[in-house]
């Protein structure tokens, strides 16, 4: 009887092990027939960009303070987007920096965004340096700057040359305070004398 039970209990074995890898085929065929989009869920598509509400020829944008115009900034063509409070600039985008003595800094860059309510902006150039020129006589050459209004501050984080009267600093990020007339280069600067 010991070599009919275990004669029975093997083919009872065989035949569930077989039950069990049909299962498992018949599964994927179903994934595989049903194809990805009855495995995976449905999700919400991202938002696509939103198209801009209004479209300018001609920008200009003027700041002022204590009746004295602060600084100004135009581009050729710009892309107001009233949602976002901004305006993307393109184009021969100039921002002239004014100080109580007249001009104080002028640059000309390819592109770049306006906040509309914090009057924040950003100015790059795609190839090349922006050359950043102060009355002072002083060069501030970058890729990239970021204009932050309520500080009165040009800043970036990006490699920076200062030229100027028998001077060259070269170095790692930038903070110039307009108002104070006070300009940093956070790291690794380098300093040559002509």
């Amino acid at each position: 009887m010991t070599a009919k039970s275990t004669l029975s209990f093997q083919h009872v074995a065989k035949v569930g092990l077989l039950g069990i890898i049909f299962a498992v085929l018949a599964t994927l065929l179903i994934f595989i027939v049903g194809g990805p989009s009855h495995r995976i869920p449905q999700v919400a598509a991202p938002a696509l960009p939103q198209t801009a509400d209004a479209g300018v020829q001609g920008f200009s944008f003027v700041q002022s303070r204590d009746g004295l115009v602060d600084w100004k900034i135009q581009a050729k063509q710009a892309q107001v987007f009233d949602a976002d409070a901004k305006a993307v600039l393109s184009d021969a985008v100039q921002v002239t920096l004014m100080g109580p003595d007249g001009v104080v800094m002028t640059v000309t860059g390819d592109d770049g965004t306006i906040s509309t309510l914090s009057k924040d902006f950003v100015i790059s150039k795609k190839i090349g340096d922006l050359a950043l020129v102060l009355n002072s006589g002083y060069t501030i050459y970058t890729t990239r700057f970021t204009w932050d209004n309520q500080k009165h501050r040009v800043w970036t984080d990006e490699p920076v040359t200062i030229k100027g009267p028998r001077l060259e600093i070269t170095g790692q990020g930038l903070d110039a305070f307009l108002t104070t007339q006070e300009m940093r280069v956070r790291r690794n600067v380098r300093v040559g004398i002509h």
